[in-house]
């Protein structure tokens, strides 16, 4: 696989770290034109679920006869997994031409910075999403919501996946400040849905839609997940894309979210005569939800788990959960994928290389075993791309 010609100087943006305002993004969209301004949207925003409700909502919306532009992120092999077009993931050659284009904008503007890694995928996406006509955007906002490059899409609905802790070096200490910045993507008349929250959450919440003059609906969880999407959690998730969608596409019905196919989420793979089951929570809810699957599949007994996460989320609790589980199991540290990664807590096994890493999980598989990888996107797909026979993903892809 050759990367795009644009992708070396966007993958160098990573260095510029998470920048928390609005005004540059802002300034670079109205200087392109504002591509797909206008087009309606569906805005989301949360800790936990954000992707599979977003997955939902395009499902849905195209089984209805619209026309979808989907922006998720991050990717798991390729970066245009990042902005699908009517459910298909856009070429890297094609993404890459519009992140040259927004490259070449740059160049000829005086922005305050430089346009970070996110916010030059963001520009280039809604450049697709202009291209390809769509007529609806699912849009996931990247962290927070505050001062999320992907506010400059026009909601038509706003929705709120479950909200816990994580990214607190940016978003604050407390699940209501986390909360804050999340909600404050709300927009005066335009309608709000929402799962259950814990309650500091859920008070932030309805004080800024009371505020803004923003409708307020609290979903309650479906009776069963959709087809494709397993685990008990994705009944919350399915209530919320239900939802939303609906405030675009009124006489939409739960079936319209069956179907549903979103990858690394409890995804269940035959492999060296095993099954391998994946999935991408990474901080101490998303885990738990996991956790709390695995403790009602009957091939819990004979599970295996092999868990990692980037330095920058709670390990400690995270190891503590899965060894709670009571099962075999194994810290990957992600350095060996390219990633800042975390060593093995004291104590626990420890794998720090990938080939190592690929060849325990097929003898556990050869034994019968069922094999768990969590955590991290950049762990889960490297397995899953063995598992698949993907192409190995080079550096500078991530």
């Amino acid at each position: 696989m050759t990367l795009a010609p644009a992708w070396p100087e966007l993958f160098a943006r990573r260095t510029l770290g998470i920048r928390l305002e609005l005004q540059t993004v802002l300034a670079a969209y109205d200087a392109l034109g504002r591509p797909a301004a206008g087009t309606k949207a569906i805005h989301i925003v949360g800790t936990n679920g954000k992707g599979s409700t977003a997955a939902m909502c395009d499902h849905a919306l195209r089984r209805a006869g619209r026309r979808v532009g989907l922006f998720t992120s991050p990717h798991l092999h390729r970066v245009g997994e990042r902005v699908r077009l009517d459910g298909a993931a856009d070429d890297d050659d094609v993404l890459g031409a519009a992140v040259a284009r927004v490259l070449a904008l740059e160049q000829r503007l005086t922005l305050p910075r430089p346009l970070s890694f996110f916010e030059l995928l963001t520009l280039a996406a809604w450049l697709r999403f202009a291209d390809a006509g769509v007529d609806v955007i699912v849009a996931e906002a990247g962290m927070g919501g505050r001062l999320d490059a992907t506010r400059l899409c026009d909601a038509a609905v706003v929705a709120v996946a479950s909200i816990d802790l994580d990214h607190r070096q940016f978003l604050g200490d407390t699940v209501a400040a986390i909360a804050a910045e999340k909600i404050a993507v709300a927009r005066a008349g335009v309608p709000v849905v929402s799962v259950a929250q814990a309650p500091q959450a859920a008070a932030v919440i309805a004080a800024h839609c009371r505020e803004l003059g923003a409708p307020l609906r609290w979903v309650e969880p479906l009776p069963h997940s959709p087809q494709g999407l397993a685990g008990a959690h994705q009944r919350h998730n399915a209530a919320l894309a239900l939802a939303a969608v609906r405030v675009l596409q009124p006489a939409c019905d739960a079936d319209a979210l069956d179907g549903v196919q979103w990858p690394g989420r409890l995804e269940r793979l035959p492999w060296h005569g095993g099954t391998l089951l994946l999935d991408v929570g990474h901080n101490p809810a998303g885990i738990a939800s996991l956790l709390a699957s695995l403790r009602d599949d009957p091939a819990l007994p004979r599970t295996r788990v092999f868990v990692g996460t980037m330095a920058d989320k709670d390990h400690v609790a995270i190891a503590a959960a899965v060894a709670a589980l009571g099962r075999p199991w194994t810290w990957v540290d992600l350095t060996a994928l390219g990633s800042a990664g975390v060593a093995a807590p004291g104590g626990v096994a420890g794998v720090a290389d990938r080939d190592v890493l690929l060849q325990a999980v097929i003898e556990a598989l050869q034994r019968g075993e069922q094999v768990c990888v969590c955590g991290s996107h950049v762990l889960v797909a490297a397995v899953r791309a063995a598992a698949l026979g993907l192409p190995r993903a080079q550096p500078g892809e991530r």
